[in-house]
């Protein structure tokens, strides 16, 4: 695999107008550290395919223990998001009672489509028609939460409801690695970071993560059938969720290998069950396949969608850092700030961040978690016109364990606390202020 990546590099640089510009070195970069990697995750499977110990030595929550780990995280969820609110609100200077600036304020990015799903479903004709692009389980809920016809007011409690039930959805899962004090620091880490202040706003990237974060608990616990209807929910929420079949199929590994060596005949008997755990998974990206049928009269039509109104289409991760970096500097030649600080940096940073993170911690993230995580990455970051990348690799929760290991000590937390809610409520702000943020 890593001779292939060469190849495919090479015909890339091949193309470039010089193999060391600035753009170009980014793109050497970020090949270097994915391959890097990459190796270490596919050497830990191969030598020995054996589930990893579970890090913490503490015994189980009590019914009390959890109650109040949860009860804590979710009064921390409530304050971040109220002093999200009422900062932005005060910086964007609306001059609209405060939540009436919340139509005004967040009805931004994406949110519309979500709110035409809705309302309308599908539709044929008109500009509505690119609505198919968005997948529907996020507008099903907004439905299903929304009265007196106000799609906005039910699109916005779905988006906090789904938020706030990702802090002890995290605590759980972070919980099968570490003691509590780890658990909460790793959950709080998660709902901090920069592109997780979508969570907040009525878009489906709550309701994405909560289920994404469900499903591979389910998987580590071995509910594999539980699992495989969450990832089926997942990829009905947005295509990339998919790619938990894969992290779900690494954790069947393990749970087959570790049955195996107790009984060879009672492992067998469980591959059935396995096979059919993995044709739920994919159930929600067919649900969603058939309703391009259904709407347009091919399956497959969402995707000529993104191409011809997003420009977007599957390209190379390292092609991607090429032309941000690229942009970035152009837009600073010519002045355009805005471009700059709203769109550009942000999704260098944060596909830099992100990879240097997995990259670091590659020869001690779960291997499942590595591999998804990795494969995740070279997806959504690897668009031919990446728009939103703080926002889709805010859904990489292995990160937050990573932070939380490089902090280390009380006050790195703290700071590192202070300053992601800082570059959150920013990036907040900017999307209120109808900057490039998407």
């Amino acid at each position: 695999m890593p001779i292939s990546a060469a190849i495919v590099f090479y015909l890339w640089l091949s193309k470039q107008e010089s193999p060391f510009s600035l753009g170009t070195i980014s793109a050497w970069i970020s090949l270097f550290l994915f391959t890097l990697t990459l190796i270490a995750a596919l050497s830990r499977l191969t030598k020995r395919l054996v589930a990893p110990k579970p890090l913490s030595l503490t015994a189980p929550d009590t019914r009390r223990e959890r109650l109040a780990a949860w009860s804590l995280l979710l009064g921390f969820g409530v304050a971040v998001s109220l002093f999200e609110f009422v900062a932005v609100y005060l910086l964007s200077g609306a001059d609209l009672s405060f939540w009436s600036s919340f139509r005004e304020l967040y009805y931004r990015s994406d949110v519309a489509h979500y709110m035409g799903i809705a309302k309308d479903w599908y539709v044929q004709a008109g500009d509505e028609r690119f609505r198919l692009v968005f997948l529907p389980l996020y507008s099903l809920a907004t439905r299903a939460l929304t009265w007196n016809g106000d799609y906005f007011l039910g699109a916005f409690i779905t988006a906090q409801l789904f938020s706030l039930a990702c802090l002890p959805a995290a605590y759980e899962l972070f919980r099968l690695e570490g003691d509590r004090r780890h658990a909460m620091a790793c959950a709080r880490l998660l709902f901090l970071l920069p592109g997780a202040a979508f969570l907040r706003t009525p878009m489906s990237e709550s309701l994405f993560l909560l289920l994404t974060m469900l499903a591979v608990y389910a998987a580590r616990r071995q509910r594999f059938l539980l699992a495989g209807l969450l990832t089926a929910l997942s990829a009905f929420t947005r295509s990339l969720g998919i790619l938990l079949l894969g992290l779900v199929f690494v954790e069947m590994l393990f749970a087959f290998r570790d049955a195996q060596r107790r009984d060879v005949r009672a492992a067998l008997r469980l591959l059935p069950k396995y096979a059919g755990c993995l044709l739920l998974s994919c159930c929600g990206t067919l649900a969603y396949l058939i309703i391009n049928w259904q709407v347009s009269g091919s399956p497959f039509t969402f995707l000529t969608y993104q191409r011809e109104n997003w420009t977007q289409q599957l390209g190379w991760f390292f092609n991607t850092a090429a032309y941000q970096t690229d942009y970035a500097l152009y837009y600073y030649q010519v002045g355009d700030m805005e471009a700059l600080l709203s769109l550009s940096l942000p999704n260098l940073i944060c596909c830099f961040g992100a990879l240097g993170l997995l990259c670091a911690d590659r020869k001690r993230m779960r291997i499942s978690y590595l591999l998804w995580a990795l494969t995740y990455f070279a997806l959504s970051v690897g668009a031919t016109w990446l728009l939103s990348g703080p926002r889709y690799l805010a859904m990489l929760f292995p990160l937050a364990p990573v932070l939380y290991r490089t902090a280390n000590t009380p006050l790195r937390e703290v700071a590192l606390d202070a300053v992601l809610l800082l570059s959150q409520t920013v990036y907040l702000l900017m999307l209120a202020l109808d900057m490039c943020v998407y």
